[in-house]
C-alpha cells in the first residue's frame, strides 16, 4: 500500500535521500562482476601484441642470422659455379724424326716456302738432298757432304729481269758459309739468263758441308745487288 505522500515501497522519497534499497540489475537483481578470467585475457594481450610486433621487426631487418650461422644473408646468395673446364692437358710431343721448322720471328723461313720480294718476284727454296758429285765436278773435298737444293724463281713483275741478280749463298749448322759446288753432269748450276714477266724458272744450287759442321743448312737468297737477303733454313737428310 502506498503512504500518505503517494510513494511506494523502493522508491525515493520526496526529500531526494538515497533509495531504499540497491538498483535493480538485468533481472531485476544486482549487476553480477565482470569475471577475473576476461581481465587476466585483456592483460595477456597487450603484452603479446607488441612483442610480437618487435619480433616482425627484428626478422625483416636482419637481426636473425640463417640456418648455417651467417651474417644474415638472403637465401637467394649462391657460390659461384664451377667452370666446367678441367686443366689444360698438356701437347702432344712430336713425333721421332719429325722436323722441326725454324721461327719465322727469327727471319727464317722453312724449306719449301715461297717468298714474294717487294719488286714481285717470287723465290722458293727446296729441301736440301745428299748426292754425289761426278768427277768433273767442282767445288767438293773429299770427305764433305755435298748437298742441293732447288731455287725456284718466278717473274711477277711487269719487266725482264737478269737471273744473275739472283744471289745464292748457303751456310753450315756452325754458320760458315759453306763452298758452292758445280756440277754440269747432274745439271748443278746457278740461274743464268733472263726470265719474262709471269715466266718461271728452277735451277740447282750445290754445296758442300764439312763433317760434323752441324745438321742444319741455311739458305740465302737476295734479289737484286743491293736487295736485302731472305734465309731459309732446315735439317739435313
Amino acid at each position: 500500500m502506498s503512504d500518505a505522500n503517494g510513494s511506494g515501497p523502493g522508491r525515493p522519497s520526496r526529500g531526494g535521500g538515497p533509495p531504499d534499497g540497491p538498483p535493480p540489475g538485468p533481472l531485476g537483481g544486482p549487476d553480477p562482476a565482470p569475471p577475473r578470467r576476461r581481465t587476466w585475457l585483456l592483460a595477456l594481450a597487450g603484452v603479446l601484441v607488441p612483442a610480437v610486433g618487435v619480433a616482425g621487426l627484428l626478422v625483416g631487418a636482419g637481426a636473425f642470422g640463417d640456418d648455417d650461422g651467417g651474417s644474415g644473408a638472403t637465401a637467394s646468395a649462391s657460390p659461384p659455379a664451377r667452370t666446367a673446364s678441367g686443366p689444360a692437358s698438356p701437347s702432344a710431343p712430336p713425333a721421332r724424326g719429325a722436323t722441326t721448322p725454324p721461327p719465322e720471328s727469327a727471319g727464317l723461313l722453312p724449306f719449301g716456302r715461297t717468298h714474294r720480294f717487294a719488286g714481285g718476284i717470287e723465290v722458293t727454296v727446296s729441301p736440301p738432298e745428299r748426292f754425289t758429285p761426278a768427277q768433273s765436278s767442282a767445288g767438293h773435298k773429299d770427305g764433305n757432304i755435298a748437298v742441293k737444293v732447288d731455287v725456284t724463281v718466278r717473274n711477277g713483275s711487269d719487266e725482264r729481269i737478269e737471273l744473275t741478280t739472283v744471289v745464292v749463298r748457303g751456310r753450315d749448322g756452325d754458320g760458315r758459309e759453306t763452298a758452292r759446288v758445280f756440277d754440269p753432269e747432274q745439271v748443278v748450276m746457278p740461274l743464268e739468263g733472263d726470265l719474262l714477266p709471269g715466266r718461271r724458272t728452277v735451277a740447282a744450287y750445290g754445296f758442300d758441308l764439312p763433317p760434323g759442321a752441324g745438321n742444319t743448312l741455311e739458305v740465302g737468297v737476295g734479289v737484286g745487288f743491293d736487295g736485302d737477303a731472305v734465309h731459309w733454313a732446315g735439317e739435313l737428310p
